[in-house]
């Protein structure tokens, strides 16, 4: 990403959704006015940060989790290492964010735009995904996406994501063949030492 490219007067701050009451989301919201841009770290564990303009800001490490976070603006954002476990990121624009190591375990990311986002080595298991734009989206490799997925709808354009998670699916079920098949072998052994015990 190209920050230095970036002219900040041009970034809105869109007014949230809702009137806060959280002392922190008024602070953000008068930060963000005052064209502060830089929060990394900082902890918003179950905010309702809801129609929030993020666009640019440097956001690794933050925590979302929890978090209500529709028709938030994540367009360029450094979103390396952040936790969105279990936040609602419907109709939020992600487009161009680095997503790369970010926690995105049971996240809502229906009607999403990650269109252009980095996902390397995000966690990316049962996540909503429907009509989820992933156009040039750089996705997580196989093995972070093992698990349920819910993809569906218009917009989820990318095969390497349907291959990857019918890849998983197989991968799923084998070992659970595998670990029921063991169980019941350990079973019927179980019980034959039994048996011959009483005989």
């Amino acid at each position: 990403m190209k920050r230095a490219e970036i002219n900040l007067e041009k970034v809105s701050v869109f007014e949230p959704l809702i009137v806060p009451e959280e002392p922190r989301v008024q602070q953000l919201i008068d930060d963000l006015k005052q064209g502060k841009r830089n929060f990394k770290d900082t902890d918003w564990a179950e905010l309702d940060l809801s129609g929030l303009d993020l666009s640019y800001t440097d956001l690794r490490n933050c925590n979302f989790f929890k978090c209500e976070l529709r028709c938030v603006n994540f367009t360029g954002a450094d979103l390396q290492g952040a936790n969105f476990k279990d936040a609602n990121l419907r109709t939020a624009n992600l487009a161009d964010a680095d997503l790369s190591h970010a926690n995105l375990m049971d996240a809502d990311l229906c009607h999403v735009s990650l269109k252009g986002a980095i996902l390397k080595e995000a966690k990316f298991k049962r996540v909503k995904c429907y009509k989820t734009l992933l156009e040039k989206t750089q996705l997580p490799d196989e093995t972070m996406m093992v698990g349920k997925m819910r993809v569906a709808g218009e917009n989820v354009s990318s095969e390497d994501l349907q291959e990857k998670s019918k890849i998983s699916y197989q991968r799923y079920r084998k070992i659970a063949i595998v670990s029921i098949a063991t169980g019941l072998f350990l079973s019927l052994e179980v019980l034959k030492l039994s048996l011959g015990f009483l005989f």
